[in-house]
């Protein structure tokens, strides 16, 4: 399986601290047979830590990759990001060069949990205008698309892909995400479930739980498209 989104690189953002840690994310991860993690570290902060394409970053890439083979655990890492759509959404595709999903033409993006639903819907258009797909982080942890599911479907029906957070689907991040999640993976509007983890103690990139979850209340849904198929066809550039 391929975990698509997962704060694994350390001292970057506020996911992992250390490759200490890092390491233990991903024994967990192939621990639950996991044999593909995309690193996609907070890009766009208001912090110092923007986390746009460099030299710095893509040697700490190389030496998590490393680290993690000279554990010997079969886990392999791509670069990534998380990028924060802002005001600025324009400027910055113009002008900062960001880590796209291994490469590929899909990014992934996110907003803040408040942010305004007619600013969204610009900000992905100017994604895609820009020749690139967005991949919208757990759409369903947004107020407004919890107020109002009809965004998702719109965003669905424009070809931008959905993003679930493992830990709305548990009930691990509010009764809210957990609601709408759920809704959304009843029907169908979902391409990719990840882990979105931060550690190794909690909100982790273990899909154990995730499985079972699915398998008992969710039988119909394609488990495999959502944590191997979809994912691949991202990582590879191929249209879903």
């Amino acid at each position: 399986m391929i975990d698509l989104h997962c704060h694994i690189l350390p001292g970057v953002d506020d996911g992992s601290a250390q490759m200490e840690i890092s390491l233990d994310m991903a024994a967990l991860a192939a621990a639950s047979e996991i044999g593909t993690i995309v690193a996609t570290p907070h890009c766009n902060t208001r912090d110092q830590r923007k986390n746009y394409r460099s030299p710095e970053l893509d040697a700490a890439f190389a030496a998590l990759q490393q680290a993690i083979d000279r554990a010997g655990t079969p886990v392999k890492v791509l670069p990534g990001s998380e990028v924060l759509l802002r005001n600025d959404v324009g400027l910055l595709l113009d002008t900062q060069p960001l880590y796209t999903l291994a490469g590929s033409r899909y990014l992934l993006v996110e907003f803040y949990f408040d942010e305004d639903p007619r600013f969204m819907d610009e900000a992905l258009a100017t994604v895609r205008r820009h020749s690139l797909i967005p991949v919208v982080a757990h759409p369903e942890r947004y107020f407004c698309v919890q107020d109002m599911p009809r965004m998702a479907e719109r965003w669905y029906e424009r070809g931008y892909l959905l993003q679930l957070n493992k830990g709305s689907i548990l009930g691990d991040l509010g009764e809210r995400a957990y609601d709408t999640g759920r809704d959304f993976l009843q029907r169908g509007l979902c391409h990719v479930i990840a882990s979105d983890a931060h550690h190794a103690a909690w909100r982790t990139p273990s899909f154990l739980r995730l499985l079972d979850e699915l398998d008992y209340f969710f039988p119909q849904v394609p488990a495999e498209l959502l944590l191997e198929r979809n994912p691949r066809r991202i990582i590879e550039n191929c249209i879903l």
